[in-house]
C-alpha cells in the first residue's frame, strides 16, 4: 500500500469542542503541522440527539477547515465509560495472558464477552517472573454511540483509544513526569469529566475518572447569579478565578467556586489515599493540570494550598515545534494533550497502545481488505493472461527471425544443407560432420599419445638409492661384478592362481613373487598396445608374441587399442659375475639383510629377492675383458655348474637376481626379511 494511504485522521471529540491535529517528524524532533479547533454549545439541559447533531457539524466542520485528507479515523472515548483495572499475573506462558486477562474481564463486568471490546498492555515484569498487566474494557454499545457522529463521514476507522491514556502518553512525551523515582499525577480537566492518572518509577500505575468537569463550575455560577449557560460559560472564561482565600477578594463568585472545586478536592484526595493502600502505590509527591478546566484563573495555587503539594499547569508545547499553519494550538495548549496523544500513535511510539474498536468493525475491516485483495489479485492475473498475447507473438517473430539468421550462416559453409532442411522433419546431417568427426578422432589419437608420453614423463624415477642399497651388499672382499642393471615391475601372484611361466632366457621355475616385465616399457600408442600388432621388449628387443608382419601403408588398424594404464617399475634386475659360489651366497644373503634410512621417517630395503640356479653359468674370466651382457646364454648346463666349480676353478659364474624395494617408516624386522626364491646358491 502507498505509504499516504496508511496516514490517518485525528478527531478529539470532546464535551463542547472538536480537535484536529496532525504531527509530522522532522530532523529535530517532532512539529505540530494542522492544528483546528471547533467549540459547539455544551448546554446540559439539550437532549442526546442536539448535542449529537452540534457534534456531527462540528466534525465537518473541522475537517472541511483542516482540509484533511482521505483517511482512517483515530478516535477516543472518554475514561468513564472505560473498566480499567491493573493486575499482577502469576508466572505463566505468555501465550497464556490473553486467556487469564479475558477471564479477568469476564469476572468483573456483568456482560458476554461479545458485548464488549476489550484490550490489555502488559506494563512490566513483576519480581516473582509473573506479569504486570493493565486491562482496558468497554461495552460496544457506548463505543457505537461515539462512532455514530463521525458515521456521517463515511469513513472507516483505524482505532479507538482511550482520552486519560492519550493525555498519559503525550505528557510522558513531554517529560512533563520527571524524574522516575516520583510519584506524580495528571488531573485533565475536561468539560464533564476529570481524569486522574498517577505514575510511580516512571511507570503507570492508577486511574480513575472523577465526575466533575468545567461544566459543573458553569452551572454553580449560573444557578447562583440566575442566569443562562451561555452567560455563565463566558463569565467563567472572562472574569471567574479559583478562591484566593481572602474572603472580601473572592467575593460570591470565588465562594460559588470554592464550592463547586470542593468536590474535585474531596474525590482527588480519596483517590490519593486508596493509591497509597494499592500494592505497588505510594504518596503522590507532585500534581500536573492540563485540559480546559485547568485554564480557571487560580487554579494551581488553589489546588496546591488544599493539598499541600506542588501543583502547577503542564507544559503541553514542552520539546514540540509548532508550523506556521498550527499557531492557533498555543491559544488552546492545555486542552490539545488528548488530541496531541491521539496523534502521537500515528507518528512515533507510545507507552500505551489501547485499541478498543468493536469486533464488528474488525472483522468488517478484514473483509474489506481481502476484497480489496482479491479485486487486486483478478486484476493481476486479468493483466498477465492479455499480457502474455503479443510477449508471445513478439517471442515466434524472433525465433522466426533466428531461424532466417541461422540459414543464412549454414548457407556459407554447406548451401547444400539449407535445401534439405523441412519444419517438422528431422535436422539433416551434413557431410562435413562426418569429416570434422574424422578430424577429432586424429586429435584424440594425438592427445591420447601426449598423455602417454607426459604420464611416462611423470612417472620417471631416479634409482641411485636403490643402486648404491645393491652395490653396498657386495661383500667386502670383493668377487662380485656387475654386468647390466635394469629397472622392473615386480607383481604379487594371487594365493592360488596360475603361476606364469618363466620368463624368456631364464630357467628354473617361478615363485609366487614374479618380475613379469623388465627395463623401460618404451613408447605405446595411447591406452595401451594393440591386439596383434605385435610391441617391443626394453631397449628395443622383441616383446613376447614376435614383432610380426607391418601394415600396408595407409591400411586400416587391424583391431583396436586395449586400455591399460603403465605399471611403475618397483624393482630391478642385477645381471652379473662372481667369482665363486660362495661370494654370490654372501651377497644374496646381505641383500636380505641390508636397509638405509633416507630421511626422518623413511627407509629403503629389499622386500623380496628372487634367485634361480638355473640362470647361473660358468663363465671364462676373459669375459670380464668383452663387455657382453652376463647370462644371455640358453640356460643349457645350468644347475650343476655351481657344483662344478666347488670353491674355485678356472672360471668364474654369471648369475641374474630380481631385488624387489621397499620404501617404510620403519626399519623392517626379522619376520619382514625376504624369501628367496628357487632354490639356494
Amino acid at each position: 500500500m502507498a505509504p499516504a494511504l496508511k496516514k490517518r485522521v485525528v478527531l478529539d471529540i470532546g464535551t463542547s469542542a472538536v480537535r484536529f491535529c496532525e504531527l509530522a517528524k522532522t530532523k529535530t524532533g517532532l512539529q505540530v503541522t494542522r492544528f483546528v479547533q471547533r467549540e459547539f454549545d455544551a448546554d446540559p439541559a439539550l437532549d442526546e440527539e442536539q448535542r449529537r447533531q452540534l457534534r456531527t457539524k462540528a466534525v465537518q466542520d473541522v475537517l472541511k477547515e483542516a482540509r484533511a485528507r482521505r483517511g482512517k479515523l483515530v478516535l477516543a472515548v472518554p475514561g468513564q465509560s472505560v473498566f480499567t483495572r491493573s493486575r499482577t499475573l502469576p508466572p505463566v506462558a505468555e501465550y497464556r495472558v490473553n486467556q487469564i486477562v479475558r477471564y479477568e474481564i469476564q469476572q468483573q463486568i456483568p456482560f458476554g464477552l461479545d458485548q464488549i471490546a476489550m484490550d490489555y498492555q502488559v506494563l512490566g515484569r513483576s519480581e516473582q517472573g509473573g506479569y504486570d498487566v493493565l486491562m482496558a474494557a468497554i461495552k460496544v454499545d457506548v463505543v457505537d454511540k461515539n462512532l455514530e457522529i463521525v458515521a456521517p463521514l463515511r469513513r472507516s476507522v483505524a482505532w479507538v483509544d482511550i482520552v486519560p491514556m492519550a493525555a498519559y502518553n503525550w505528557m510522558r512525551q513531554t517529560g512533563e513526569f520527571g524524574n522516575p523515582s516520583e510519584c506524580v499525577a495528571l488531573l485533565n480537566i475536561g468539560a464533564s469529566t476529570t481524569d486522574l492518572i498517577i505514575e510511580r518509577n516512571g511507570q503507570f500505575r492508577f486511574t480513575r475518572p472523577i465526575a466533575f468537569g468545567g461544566n459543573d463550575i458553569t452551572k454553580a455560577l449560573a444557578e447562583a447569579f440566575n442566569m443562562d449557560f451561555a452567560t455563565a460559560e463566558k463569565l467563567k472564561r472572562e472574569r471567574a478565578f479559583a478562591p484566593t482565600g481572602n474572603p472580601q477578594r473572592d467575593g460570591q463568585g470565588g465562594e460559588v467556586i470554592g464550592r463547586a472545586l470542593q468536590r474535585l478536592v474531596t474525590e482527588v484526595t480519596r483517590s490519593f489515599s486508596y493509591f497509597r493502600s494499592l500494592p505497588g502505590g505510594g504518596t503522590v509527591n507532585r500534581v500536573i493540570l492540563s485540559g480546559g478546566g485547568a485554564r480557571l484563573k487560580n487554579l494551581a495555587a488553589y489546588l496546591q494550598r488544599q493539598w499541600n503539594m506542588e501543583v502547577r499547569i503542564a507544559n503541553v508545547l514542552n520539546g514540540v515545534s509548532v508550523a506556521p499553519g498550527a499557531e492557533s494550538i498555543r491559544d488552546a495548549a492545555e486542552q490539545a494533550a488528548v488530541v496531541l496523544g491521539l496523534a502521537l500513535r500515528c507518528t512515533a511510539a507510545a507507552p500505551l497502545t489501547f485499541d478498543l474498536i468493536p469486533p464488528r468493525l474488525v472483522a468488517a475491516a478484514r473483509r474489506k481488505e481481502q476484497a480489496v485483495y482479491w479485486a487486486l489479485s483478478i486484476c493481476a492475473v486479468i493483466l498477465i493472461f492479455f499480457s502474455m498475447v503479443p510477449a508471445e507473438h513478439k517471442k515466434n517473430q524472433l525465433v522466426k527471425q533466428r531461424i532466417e539468421e541461422l540459414k543464412k550462416i549454414i548457407r556459407t559453409y554447406d548451401p547444400e544443407l539449407v535445401q534439405r532442411i523441412r519444419p517438422g522433419s528431422p535436422p539433416p546431417v551434413s557431410t562435413l560432420n562426418e569429416e570434422l568427426a574424422r578430424r577429432k578422432a586424429a586429435v584424440r589419437q594425438v592427445e591420447n599419445q601426449v598423455k602417454a608420453l607426459d604420464m611416462a614423463r611423470r612417472q620417471r624415477r631416479f634409482w641411485m638409492d636403490e643402486l648404491s642399497l645393491i652395490a653396498d651388499a657386495r661383500p667386502a672382499t670383493g668377487g662380485i661384478w656387475f654386468a647390466s642393471v635394469e629397472t622392473t615391475v615386480v607383481e604379487d601372484t594371487p594365493a592360488g592362481g596360475p603361476t606364469p611361466g618363466p620368463q624368456p632366457g631364464r630357467g628354473g621355475r617361478q615363485d609366487s613373487t614374479t618380475a613379469l616385465k623388465t627395463g623401460f616399457p618404451g613408447i605405446q600408442p595411447p591406452g595401451g598396445v594393440a591386439r596383434g600388432a605385435g610391441r617391443r621388449g626394453a631397449g628395443g628387443a622383441p616383446g613376447p608374441g614376435g614383432p610380426g608382419p607391418a601394415p600396408a601403408p595407409g591400411a586400416p588398424a587391424a583391431e583396436t587399442v586395449e586400455t591399460r594404464s603403465q605399471p611403475i617399475p618397483n624393482g630391478m634386475i642385477v645381471k652379473g659375475y662372481a667369482e665363486t659360489d660362495i661370494v654370490l651366497t654372501q651377497f644374496i644373503s646381505e641383500l636380505k639383510q641390508i636397509y638405509r634410512q633416507l630421511g626422518a621417517n623413511v627407509y629403503l630395503s629389499v622386500q623380496d629377492v628372487i634367485f634361480k640356479e638355473a640362470a647361473v653359468q660358468s663363465q671364462p674370466w676373459s669375459v670380464l675383458y668383452n663387455a657382453t651382457l652376463a647370462g644371455a646364454g640358453t640356460g643349457s648346463g645350468g644347475g650343476g655348474a655351481v657344483q662344478q666349480q666347488g670353491g674355485g676353478g678356472a672360471g668364474i659364474l654369471s648369475f641374474e637376481i630380481t631385488v624387489k624395494f621397499r620404501r617404510s617408516p620403519q626399519p623392517p624386522t626379522k619376520q619382514e626379511q625376504p624369501n628367496q626364491g628357487g632354490s639356494g646358491a
